[in-house]
């Protein structure tokens, strides 16, 4: 028996040209409310505790025949909660998301982003910081100051990779458009970025099924659960030999666990709401979790 009761049922139809899911969007901008909440907790404390409230506007969108093209503008960002001990971070956090704050990007007809039209004002901001807000961590000089100042120079200078592995980005621009919009269940191949090793890609497999079957909302849910093979599973070991196991002393048992739910309407493609949840473990001894909750607001 599979690991998700869905791989046991038989439920995908022949598609024709006339119930393909298709991204038309709105004449209108569409705003969506974000809450994502984080956790991570090490030998049964917590050590970081956070919720982050957004808005999103979606505006001025166009298509053709190769895909689409729209503005995304963060027209708020609030910390509704986090630890003491990591409250003087938020003003930095919030100054470094201000260059990718508007963006203008292209997508493919599947919708995945495929170039950021406004890449130049990206990094114009980004400079503008570097002399002015960011020019006391500039002149530090140390080894910490120099390695975030390398990180902005590499994700505002080509914001494209950044934009498309951010797993915000993932969630709000999903690549199903063109695919079934009646019952369908395929088996899908995703990545997410981890979130307590920098920079590594965890490979996951698992499913997607579509149930088509209300006249007017579209339902799609995904299940992924990370490959137990491959040559990150060997980098993830030697970091935590190193660096985790002479704190938390058990072995490393690595699982990383996503499953999204989406509620569309059918007729525009336009995504109604989403709730994802991701859960990242070490081991029993140390794990993070995330909550995310995207919400169109219709007033």
């Amino acid at each position: 028996m599979s690991r998700f009761k869905f791989f046991d049922e038989d439920i995908e139809e022949k598609e024709t040209p006339y119930n393909k899911l298709e991204y038309k969007g709105s004449p209108n901008n569409l705003n969506y409310t974000i809450v994502q909440k984080q956790k991570t907790v090490a030998n049964a404390q917590v050590i970081s505790d956070t919720e982050t409230k957004m808005l999103w506007q979606l505006a001025n969108m166009t298509s053709n025949k190769d895909g689409y093209q729209l503005y995304l503008n963060q027209v708020e960002h609030d910390v509704l909660k986090t630890n003491s001990q990591l409250q003087e971070l938020v003003g930095f956090a919030k100054l470094f998301n201000s260059p990718t704050s508007r963006l203008n990007l292209r997508f493919n007809n599947i919708g995945e982003i495929t170039a950021i039209l406004n890449q130049l004002e990206i990094l114009s901001i980004w400079q503008n910081m570097k002399e002015n807000e960011l020019l006391s961590l500039v002149n530090a000089n140390s080894t910490e100051s120099s390695l975030i100042i390398k990180a902005g120079d590499k994700d505002f200078s080509d914001s494209l990779p950044f934009i498309k592995n951010g797993i915000l980005y993932q969630l709000l621009f999903p690549s199903f458009y063109g695919m079934s919009n009646q019952n369908n269940l395929t088996k899908q191949q995703r990545y997410f970025g981890s979130n307590i090793f920098n920079e590594k890609r965890i490979n996951l497999s698992g499913e997607r099924i579509v149930n088509g079957n209300n006249a007017d909302e579209l339902i799609i849910n995904e299940k992924f659960i990370n490959e137990k093979s491959g040559d990150y599973i060997k980098e993830i070991l030697k970091i935590y030999n190193t660096q985790y196991k002479p704190i938390f002393t058990d072995d490393l048992a690595y699982s990383y666990q996503v499953k999204i739910d989406y509620k569309l309407f059918k007729n525009s493609g336009v995504i109604k709401n989403i709730k994802c949840e991701v859960e990242e473990r070490l081991n029993d001894n140390f794990y993070f979790t995330s909550h995310y909750l995207f919400s169109l607001k219709t007033e």
